[in-house]
């Protein structure tokens, strides 16, 4: 594919183009105000900047064009998806280290670029400032980073447990039916073979799972 290609975008092409938008707000969310992430639409080069996080660092902004280096890039890419990371000097010598995504289309035509750039010049303690909790950030939450489905739900079944125990409040002949409350609201029952699991650890019959699910269902409804 040359960018001169008259290729007539298709309304999937737009589609799955427009949900990388997302990707731009989560990338910025995670990583802060030091990386500016561009999503670039190849239907019209001239334009081709559809959403901009953090165009502060470059000074671009919606319908900027696509840049010389994300050109040469493109004719690199066809058959791969991802460039190897590289620094440029943006307006101002602003040091950047930036990667380059294609996108494609079912066909596997790239149809647009995510184009992920660091601003390096920024005081390191800037920099990790956006890493750390502040007052107007949420409370930390524990993760499972389970390495198999079974792992994952054996490891929020015994956290699970280990919070229904340390709670003075649930009574001693709640406790189980607190832990199927608990494991519910987790989601954990959405994963297949849970109730055999959970009925298992707590030494109760499936049967008893299941009526504990009804209960919470009709209490919710």
């Amino acid at each position: 594919m040359t960018l001169n290609d008259k290729y007539p975008f298709t309304d999937e092409d737009r589609t799955i183009i427009n949900s990388y938008k997302a990707v731009v707000d989560g990338v910025s969310a995670l990583i802060g105000e030091h990386c500016e992430i561009v999503l670039h639409s190849l239907e019209d080069i001239e334009h081709s900047a559809i959403c901009i996080a953090n165009g502060h660092n470059t000074n671009r902004q919606v319908g900027s064009p696509i840049t010389d280096l994300a050109l040469r890039s493109l004719r690199n890419m066809q058959s791969e998806s991802v460039s190897k990371p590289y620094f440029t000097r943006a307006k101002g010598s602003v040091l950047m280290k930036s990667v380059t995504i294609a996108i494609r289309n079912k066909t596997q035509r790239i149809i647009g670029l995510l184009c992920i750039n660091i601003n390096l010049d920024v005081p390191v303690s800037q920099f990790l400032q956006c890493f750390m909790p502040t007052a107007h950030t949420n409370e930390t939450s524990s993760v499972n980073f389970a390495s198999s489905v079974e792992d994952l739900v054996a490891q929020t079944i015994e956290k699970t447990i280990e919070e229904v125990n340390a709670d003075r409040t649930v009574a001693n002949n709640t406790k189980n039916r607190q832990i199927v409350l608990s494991l519910y609201e987790k989601g954990i029952f959405d994963i297949k073979d849970a109730i055999n699991l959970v009925a298992e650890r707590l030494d109760i019959s499936r049967h008893t799972v299941y009526l504990y699910i009804r209960q919470i269902k009709q209490e919710q409804e």
